[in-house]
């Protein structure tokens, strides 16, 4: 993948239950760090306007959002968020959490983003995904995802798709952190990964 001009960017990568969404949330708390998560974005349409009722007509059918479809979605918050004031790309890095997803999303995104760096946080003691996953789905009150079977098809799937996207990037960008631990120690190295990448911003 050829180095973009694009937004500088942080990639947030992890599976179910290993907390990428939780450490993009509190890292996005930096002056020079904004955090987005791509399914807060689609939840965050406006249903009235053009892009968002495109989007529906995906979403309320059960059907996956396109990936160029998503794209567009992302591009059109950014843009938004850089004529509010809230991002500006000179200064901030972006921390994206659920995007790319695809081989095609990292070839569509490589003239809009300039990645540089990849935090890749890595649960090898199963068991206890599956323990977190089955908690977080009770306070959630979606007892199906409590299903053992059905969180060792998502961790499986996951790990299936998310192999190539990887694989899309040079080794030398991705940091893999140790997902297992407690989520301070987690932060930690999360952070750690970037000091050079960002600092100099602050």
């Amino acid at each position: 993948m050829t180095k973009s001009r694009g937004y500088p960017s942080i990639l947030m990568f992890g599976g179910p239950g290993s907390g990428k969404g939780t450490q993009g949330v509190v890292l996005g708390q930096m002056p020079n760090l904004v955090h987005l998560a791509m399914g807060d974005i689609f939840r965050g349409l406006d249903k009235e306007s053009d892009i968002g009722k495109e989007f529906l007509s995906y979403s309320t059918k059960g059907q996956l959002v396109p990936d160029e479809l998503t794209i567009r979605v992302f591009q059109h918050h950014v843009a938004g968020l850089i004529d509010g004031g809230d991002y500006q790309p000179d200064y901030h890095t972006l921390i994206l959490d659920g995007i790319p997803r695809t081989v095609k999303q990292v070839e569509l995104l490589e003239p809009v983003i300039d990645v540089q760096a990849l935090v890749y946080l890595v649960m090898e003691d199963k068991d206890a995904l599956v323990a977190r996953l089955a908690g977080r789905a009770k306070k959630s009150n979606r007892p199906d995802d409590a299903d053992r079977s059905v969180i060792e098809n998502r961790i499986e799937v996951y790990e299936r798709e998310t192999a190539p996207v990887l694989g899309s990037f040079p080794k030398k960008l991705i940091r893999k952190v140790n997902g297992d631990q407690p989520p301070l120690a987690v932060l930690r190295d999360a952070a750690g990964c970037l000091v050079g990448v960002v600092s100099a911003k602050i």
